[in-house]
């Protein structure tokens, strides 16, 4: 009987891990496994280039990601500030030298995950886990963005993806 509930008590405690380590340790994909797609495209006073990356997952039946990351021409810094599944039409220009404009939307179903970010304080995650990231926050972005569209599955709120 004691063996039982060490089981379960060790289960719950697992999968609580679980929901926390998805929910506030979230981190950008890496872009190892990535295809270029746009870029770079570099920042009207030269400063920063910005190049997109697709990235395949789940297998034959999953999905593209974009991923959208800036560099410092200077510095060599780079920083991921854009994630989001693939929608029909993608592209990205910069409206000024510091504000990137993102355009990821496929209108016959309604989806439009574009935005203009400011590559100094802005992220955007279509998910939004990266707003409530701990491992981002270290990073000092100032405003995080998601999806205000998004319908997501309740349990899927509740594991953190």
């Amino acid at each position: 009987m004691k063996k039982r509930y060490m089981i379960i008590l060790v289960l719950i405690f697992g999968i609580l891990m679980l929901i926390g380590y998805n929910r506030y340790f979230y981190k950008f994909k890496s872009l190892d496994n990535a295809t270029l797609f746009l870029g770079p495209i570099e920042s009207p006073d030269g400063k920063y280039e910005a190049s997109s990356y697709y990235l395949n997952y789940g297998g034959a039946a999953g999905g593209v990601m974009y991923i959208v990351e800036v560099k410092q021409t200077q510095s060599e810094e780079k920083k991921k500030v854009y994630s989001s599944n693939h929608k029909n039409d993608f592209s990205m220009f910069w409206k000024a030298s510091d504000i990137l404009s993102i355009k990821n939307e496929s209108p016959r179903y309604n989806e439009y995950r574009n935005i203009d970010l400011n590559v100094n304080t802005d992220i955007y995650e279509e998910s939004g886990a990266a707003c409530r990231s701990l491992l981002l926050k270290e990073k000092k972005f100032k405003n995080c963005y998601k999806a205000e569209d998004l319908k997501e599955p309740f349990i899927f709120k509740l594991l953190g993806f």
